[in-house]
C-alpha cells in the first residue's frame, strides 16, 4: 500500500473517533461507614454500664485496733450515726483518763498559784498548761470516737467484711452501705473517643439485661477524669433513671444508649 494511502486510512480512524461520542466511564459511589467505636449506626453513643444505688458509702476505720463488736447484719436497716462496729478501746479510755487528769493537775496548780498571789505572769504560764492539758485531752477523746464505725447514710447494709476478733487497718473497706431505693447506671468501657458526645442532660435508653427490662434516664454526671480498662482509657457516666424496674439490684449489668433519637 502506498505511503499517501496509509496516512489518508489514519486519518480516517482519527476524524471517525472524534465525530462519534463515545459513552462516559462509570463512577463508582463511595459510601462511607461511621468508624469503629462505641457510637451506633442511630447516632447514639453506646456502653456497658452498672446498676448502683444513688448513695452508697464504703466504709473503713482510721486507726488500726481489734474489732470488739459487730452490731448488724448484712441486709439491716440503719439511720445516719447508727454505730455498726467497734474496735476494742481499752488503751484509749486509758489515754483519755491519764488526759483528764493532766487537766485537773493543771487546774489544780492555777488555783494554788491564785492562792498564793503570784503574779501575772506565772498566772498566765499555768492557764497555757490548762489549754495545752486540754487539747490533749481533745485529741485522745477524738481518737476514742474513731474506734466507732457509724453509718454516715441512711441505707441498707449491704456487706460486711469483718469478724469479731479480726484486726482493721485503715483504709481496709469492712463494710458497705447503700441506699436501695434509688439506683442509676454507671458506664464501665465509654471511651475518650465518645466521651465529647456525651453531655450532662442528655437522654439515653439503658436496658438491665438480667430483666429484659428497658428503660429510660438522664446523664447526670460526666467524670471530670479517666480511668482506664484494658488500655483503653475510658470515662465513667452517670444515668440517673426514671424509672426503678422491678427486680433492679446494685451490680446488675445494662447497656446504656445515650443521646438515641426518640
Amino acid at each position: 500500500m502506498k505511503l499517501s494511502t496509509l496516512l489518508f486510512v489514519a486519518l480516517s480512524l482519527v476524524v471517525a473517533s472524534c465525530g462519534s461520542p463515545t459513552e462516559a466511564a462509570t463512577i463508582p459511589t463511595v459510601v462511607l461507614q461511621p468508624a469503629s467505636g462505641g457510637s451506633s449506626r442511630s447516632g447514639a453513643v453506646v456502653a456497658s454500664g452498672t446498676v448502683v444505688p444513688e448513695h452508697s458509702v464504703y466504709l473503713s476505720f482510721p486507726l488500726t485496733g481489734t474489732v470488739k463488736t459487730v452490731s448488724v447484719d448484712v441486709g439491716d436497716e440503719v439511720r445516719p450515726g447508727d454505730p455498726l462496729m467497734v474496735l476494742d478501746t481499752v488503751i484509749l479510755q486509758a489515754r483519755v483518763a491519764q488526759a483528764a487528769a493532766g487537766v485537773a493537775a493543771a487546774e489544780a496548780q492555777l488555783n494554788y498559784l491564785i492562792r498564793q498571789g503570784e503574779d501575772e505572769v506565772h498566772l498566765q504560764s499555768a492557764r497555757a498548761d490548762i489549754d495545752r492539758a486540754q487539747a490533749s485531752l481533745d485529741a485522745a477523746e477524738a481518737v476514742l470516737a474513731q474506734a466507732t464505725l457509724r453509718a454516715p447514710i441512711g441505707g441498707t447494709v449491704a456487706a460486711l467484711d469483718i469478724a469479731p476478733g479480726e484486726t482493721a487497718t485503715p483504709g481496709q473497706i469492712v463494710a458497705i452501705v447503700g441506699d436501695l431505693t434509688t439506683f442509676d447506671v454507671e458506664t464501665t468501657d465509654l471511651t475518650e473517643r465518645d466521651i465529647p458526645l456525651v453531655h450532662v442532660g442528655d437522654t439515653a435508653v439503658v436496658l438491665i439485661e438480667a430483666l429484659n427490662s428497658e428503660t429510660t434516664g438522664t446523664v447526670t454526671d460526666v467524670a471530670r477524669i479517666s480511668g482506664e480498662l484494658g488500655g483503653d482509657v475510658v470515662f465513667k457516666v452517670t444515668v440517673r433513671l426514671d424509672e426503678q424496674p422491678d427486680g433492679i439490684r446494685w451490680g446488675m449489668s445494662a447497656e446504656v444508649r445515650i443521646g438515641e433519637p426518640n
